[in-house]
């Protein structure tokens, strides 16, 4: 009896987004960790190998080392089809009556090459007529099958496999029983895992940016966030348990485990953290220190592979990887991967030929009470609110675009309120303004380019049998 070995390397990789058998794994190729294990196997009953692939260099590579290449250039039809090509070359190559066909599927880069002796011998062993291997109930890939059920193998359509002939015949099944990790396969390309530190109006241009590109975000939140743009700022979960920003929502949860199922429904995971302490526990791949403290509060550099910092106090290179400037001007958005951006001037950006003017700072302490809400029209000299019992006035004539939350106590000097000079600006209270989408961009292109350059691969559920 001999044992001959079919590869089914066709597939699309819809899922993965491109050809993940040539994506690199830690320098080399999926492809290839099945392939040199298979060649590096000391068994005498081993006998033709055949690739099915619609991949001309895993073909032609697999050729030079005596596989026998089919090209499956419709791999739409399904497994079914390229089980049914893999079967029909090997018979045109030579095959006896007592042999079997091993299938192997080439995205299990954990399989061992001891693992894969072990059980071809425990099936050559057995004298069953399929054999495959399983964690617990479960059964998995490769699976061998004996020359009487190649016309069942035949007849399969679709993306139904071989799965399908096992379960009709489990009595004449050998299972041998191997550790999940070595049947993890890979399905998804990965986006990094990124947590950003505050939830204010220009994090939450960053967040939403990133949740739009399809990344998990973690955002971590002080207890109290006193954030003026409350209406576009996701810090806003941690006191009403929920909030959405241009139809994206945030959700406030009191435990990290909730992420997951945040992630799942499409959501934002809120969670309070002021340490970070969330930081080495979850080990993301990419954090963003989008505080805007106009210093560094603890943001460090070895936190994650790629960290982020937007605006004055961090050095790029030292404190962290790269620094986007905050600064409204030319700059903007610029990226330092060396140096600091623009030191904190303590003067507002220019909107509408404003720029002192329009920011209003608590003049004593106290708790806040507003006589006006986020969006109203508003005239110079007009009362706003009160601090303790020491009125708020306008600045100038304008919109009412930032406001302290209700009740919130206050120090002298703090920044309450925010007016644009802009009477046609009103919608622009309730979005995301242009700087925060400048600051964001920079930030995304940035994860970007880094994921380009690292390899980011999501190991799936074990392998099943087709």
């Amino acid at each position: 009896m001999r044992i001959h070995f079919i590869l089914l390397a066709a597939g699309n990789s819809r899922r993965f987004g491109s050809n993940k058998l040539l994506s690199v794994l830690n320098g080399k190729p999926m492809y290839r960790y099945l392939t040199d294990r298979l060649d590096q196997m000391n068994l005498d009953f081993i006998g033709k190998k055949i690739v099915v692939s619609q991949y001309e260099q895993i073909r032609e590579s697999l050729r030079e080392r005596s596989y026998i290449p089919v090209a499956n250039m419709e791999p739409e039809l399904g497994i079914s089809h390229s089980i049914c090509m893999g079967i029909a070359a090997l018979q045109k190559a030579g095959i006896g009556e007592e042999d079997g066909i091993c299938f192997f599927v080439c995205d299990q880069p954990y399989l061992e090459r001891r693992t894969m002796e072990r059980f071809l011998e425990g099936y050559v062993c057995s004298g069953k007529g399929i054999g495959c291997v399983g964690t617990g109930k479960e059964l998995g890939n490769p699976v061998v099958f004996r020359t009487k059920y190649l016309k069942e193998l035949c007849l399969l359509t679709g993306d139904t496999g071989g799965k399908s002939v096992v379960k009709k015949h489990l009595e004449d099944t050998y299972v041998f029983q191997v550790e999940e990790r070595e049947l993890q396969d890979i399905d998804y390309r990965k986006k990094p895992f990124v947590m950003v530190r505050g939830g204010g109006d220009l994090a939450s241009g960053v967040i939403h940016r990133m949740y739009r590109e399809g990344y998990r975000v973690l955002v971590l939140e002080t207890e109290k966030p006193a954030c003026i743009r409350r209406q576009v700022a996701y810090g806003e979960a941690v006191y009403d348990g929920k909030t959405e920003v241009e139809g994206v929502c945030a959700i406030h949860i009191s435990e990290l485990n909730e992420r997951k199922k945040c992630w799942e429904e499409g959501k934002i995971p809120v969670y309070v953290d002021e340490e970070g302490r969330a930081i080495d526990l979850l080990k993301p791949d990419v954090v963003v220190d989008a505080i805007i403290a106009k210093k560094n509060l603890g943001t460090k550099k070895d936190m994650a592979p790629l960290t982020i910092a937007l605006g004055p106090g961090f050095r790029a290179g030292e404190d962290v990887d790269v620094v986007v400037e905050t600064m409204r001007g030319e700059t903007l958005g610029k990226r330092y991967r060396k140096g600091s951006a623009l030191p904190n001037t303590g003067v507002p950006g220019m909107i509408g030929g404003y720029a002192e003017e329009r920011v209003i700072h608590a003049p004593s302490d106290g708790q806040i009470r507003a006589e006006h809400q986020v969006g109203d029209r508003v005239r110079k000299g007009e009362i706003l609110a009160y601090v303790g019992n020491t009125p708020v006035y306008a600045t100038i004539d304008g919109i009412l675009r930032g406001l302290i939350r209700e009740g919130f106590s206050v120090t002298k000097g703090l920044k309450i309120m925010d007016i644009d000079p802009r009477l046609e600006a009103l919608d622009q209270c309730f979005l995301i303004s242009d700087k925060a989408k400048k600051i964001a961009n920079s930030v995304y292109e940035t994860v970007r380019h880094w994921e380009e350059e690292n390899e980011i691969l999501s190991f799936g559920e074990r392998k099943e049998i087709h």
